[in-house]
């Protein structure tokens, strides 16, 4: 699978299964006043989200603050483990930002499983715009739960 899938044109959903949400969880949790209750979806090739982040959760003024982009990979990352119906936590997170995220733009987050051994994995996600271009990018070292 190329590094940068296209997460744009993956997120044909008719074709793609949603994955269950954690009730309280921070980030798809539908029950949690205070989350983000973003929808997880499936392939063979990963996991796949779609986000408009409200103005609250900016850093400066109009940009999407980083601490966010850095949860949603994480969660990403997670997601492309649990559609191998692997449950495992963060080891090791590694964030690259490339762009600022504007607050009010549709991301596009994509990720994939990179290898599995017996007692860890390492996976990694990207965070795209609406056009295409790379917000960030991430990787990350996870242990089963």
């Amino acid at each position: 699978m190329p590094k940068y899938a296209d997460v744009n044109e993956s997120q044909k959903q008719d074709k793609l299964k949603e994955l269950p949400a954690t009730d309280d969880c921070f980030v798809c949790g539908r029950f949690n006043p205070r989350g983000l209750g973003i929808r997880f979806f499936a392939d063979s090739d990963g996991a796949y989200a779609q986000y408009v982040p409200p103005v609250g959760f900016q850093g400066y003024d109009g940009i999407l603050h980083g601490g966010i982009l850095s949860t949603l990979l994480d969660e990403i990352m997670v997601k492309a483990l649990a559609a191998r119906q692997i449950t495992a936590v963060t080891g090791k997170l590694e964030v690259r930002f490339r762009k600022s995220a504007p607050m009010g733009d549709k991301l596009f987050i994509k990720g994939w499983v990179v290898s599995e051994r017996k007692m860890s994995f390492q996976a990694a996600g990207c965070i795209k715009n609406e056009a295409g271009g790379v917000l960030c990018e991430g990787k990350g070292l996870f242990f089963p739960a």
